[in-house]
Formats: structure tokens, sequence, C-alpha cells
């Protein structure tokens, strides 16, 4: 199975777009929508878990050849000028600790899915952003691309404030109010160190600057000069 972490991650998308695609009369049908692309995603990731590979040939992080079930395809190429070339890629895979985190992930979502069956009020729209923060809680534990880690990490969040201020408790507004001030802060934080990493980080490869979480874990490929490489040699 070559593209079974695509899958994984994009079932729920799948399924979103059918449940916006059905009519409100069969709006019983939402919740077992949402169920079964969580439990489909419980058994994608069992199979994942099951089929890891240990051993000492996979022990470390810092080679792409480490993670398993890795795709990676090229998805944004810019020439920027004197900046450079941007390079972005779909880049999924998984290691020792993020094959756990997935599992339990999808293990919670489906748990989660059920709980949510009690929910009364405008269940298109609840379970519609439920599948997208299903798909982004997963993308966000394969993405081996600092891009795209960044993209699901954002459609994580817009769900979840959404889901917060509509279905949440007695104080919901505030809650909500309050997510959105905290993970703004954090998202415009690590928008620059990911901006600051990329403009520090080569391939070793092609020599131009990349996202590539991989290549960000190894102190060769930084600028002598950027910050993160002096940080790195003063501790």
């Amino acid at each position: 199975m070559n593209h079974i972490l695509t899958l994984l991650i994009f079932t729920p998308l799948v399924f979103g777009i059918v449940l916006l695609l059905l009519p409100f009369s069969l709006r019983n049908s939402f919740k077992y929508l949402a169920l079964t692309a969580t439990l489909v995603q419980v058994g994608l990731s069992g199979w994942l878990y099951f089929h890891f590979q240990t051993g000492a040939s996979f022990t470390g992080i810092n080679q792409e050849t480490q993670y398993q079930f890795a795709e990676k395809v090229s998805w944004i190429s810019l020439n920027l000028g004197s900046l450079g070339k941007l390079q972005v890629d779909y880049f999924v895979g998984v290691d020792g600790l993020s094959i756990g985190l997935l599992f339990m992930s999808s293990v919670v979502m489906a748990v989660a899915a059920l709980a949510s069956w009690e929910i009364k009020t405008n269940l298109k729209g609840f379970f519609a952003l439920f599948l997208l923060l299903d798909m982004a809680v997963i993308g966000v534990f394969c993405a081996l691309d600092f891009f795209l880690f960044y993209i699901f990490y954002e459609l994580m969040l817009l769900p979840l404030y959404f889901l917060i201020g509509m279905w949440g408790g007695v104080r919901r507004e505030y809650a909500a109010i309050k997510f959105f001030l905290y993970t703004l802060f954090g998202s415009v934080f690590m928008l620059l160190v990911m901006i600051g990493l990329y403009f520090s980080v080569t391939d070793p490869t092609t020599g131009n600057h990349t996202f590539n979480i991989i290549h960000m874990m190894n102190p060769a490929n930084y600028a002598q000069t950027s910050i993160f490489s002096l940080a790195a040699q003063q501790t």
C-alpha cells in the first residue's frame, strides 16, 4: 500500500465532502458518515502500527530512509529571484514516535464521533468541521515538510474555533475568543520560526533552501551565519 498515509489523512475530507453534498432530509446519516470515516482511520492506522518495522536499521531520525510509509511529491516550486527557489513538497512519513500517536489519535477521534451523537443543532456544520479537524490532526503527525505541517496545524485550529464557539458549553464564546488569541500568538511565532529555518537550511542535494524537517534536524545543513547555527554552537 504505497499511498496508505495519504489515504489515512484524506479519508475524513472525502467523507466530509460527501456529507456536505447530502440533503438536509438525510441529516440522521451525518453522524454515521462521521463515525464510518473515523473507523476507517482506526483500521488504516492499526494496519500501519502492526506493519511498522523495528530494528537497528530503522533507528535514528535524521535520514529519510529511516521513515516508513513515506510519500514525497513536489508540490510548489517557485523562482524567487535573488532569494532562490521556493520548493515545497508533499512529504509525509512516520517514525517510531508518530506511529503510536497516529493510532491513538484515530481511536480518540472515533470515540469523539460517538460522543458527538448527542449534538442536535446544525448537524451538517458540526460533522463537516469535525471531519476537517480529524484530517488536520492526522496530517500534523505525518508531515515531514514544515510548510505542509504548518498548513495542517492551521487547518486544525480553524474548525476547533468554530466547534468551541458554536457547540461548546455555557461560556463558549469566551472560550473561543481565548482559544483564538492564544493560538494566534503561537501561529505567528511558528510562522516566523519557519521562515527563519527555511532561509537557514539548505538541501544538501540541490543546494536550495528547504522546508524539509529531516534536513532541519541535521546541523550540517545550516548556514554558518544563521541565528539557528549560532545558537546551536552555544549549546
